[in-house]
């Protein structure tokens, strides 16, 4: 039988345990990380994360005005520091110019699209990173779509083999349940890191298995056991 997409996301809350957001964090520190992990795995942006409010004691200002080679020196172990480092300064010079602070918080009034909008002026957060900042700081109902998330969602023939980027976010965010797009997202980044990988997904150990078209085509593909042989 055909399940929900809310059936699918209980199957892998049952599997996984359901994700809870644990509530606001400061928007502008997770614009600056977000923008950090682009490209980078978890660890690589922690540390680099890590090392740039060391460097300057998570002071904004002294980041807006310094050279920026020290601040390439302290993200480069998250990768393509001397492309993220305009973005963060511009950012912050941008902020500085028309507000007068270092803050995003004026967002959490806003309504969710124009938020998105906004952040979406800045160089270097495309949609996904001014979804999952939205999402992760404010708790807002969008769906940012990472690599795990748009394989899975192409195996599950939830969206068409050949959207990617915008159109994926556009096609998908409308059939998020309501109140699930922290935890679906959550869940379904965990579900790709740890059985629906890009090469050799563990399709036999998948809670959702009868519902993923590419999973039953990798199995049917295997060879079969022949019941009537004995157990040796």
């Amino acid at each position: 039988m055909h399940m929900t997409i809310s059936e699918v996301f209980d199957d892998l809350y049952d599997h996984y345990e359901r994700p809870e957001h644990e509530g606001p964090d400061d928007m502008l520190g997770t614009l600056m990380r977000t923008i950090l992990s682009q490209n980078t795995t978890r660890s690589n942006t922690d540390r680099a994360f890590g090392r740039l409010l060391d460097r300057f004691d998570g002071d904004w200002d002294r980041m807006r005005r310094a050279d920026a080679e020290a601040i390439v020196d302290a993200i480069e172990v998250g990768g393509l520091a001397r492309q993220k480092t305009p973005w963060i300064q511009s950012i912050l010079e941008e902020l500085h110019e028309e507000r007068g602070e270092y803050s995003l918080e004026f967002l959490r009034d806003c309504d969710p699209e124009e938020a998105r909008a906004y952040l979406s002026n800045f160089k270097g957060v495309g949609p996904k990173t001014a979804r999952f900042t939205l999402m992760e700081a404010a708790g807002m109902p969008f769906f940012p779509m990472d690599t795990h998330i748009l394989r899975i969602c192409k195996r599950l023939d939830w969206i068409d083999e050949s959207l990617s980027g915008t159109k994926a976010h556009e096609a998908m965010e409308p059939r998020i349940p309501e109140g699930e797009h922290y935890a679906a997202h959550i869940v379904l980044v965990r579900h790709g890191r740890e059985l629906c990988h890009a090469r050799h997904p563990e399709c036999e150990l998948c809670p959702i298995l009868e519902q993923c078209p590419h999973g039953e085509d990798q199995t049917s593909s295997q060879t079969p056991c022949h019941p009537n042989e004995p157990n040796t």
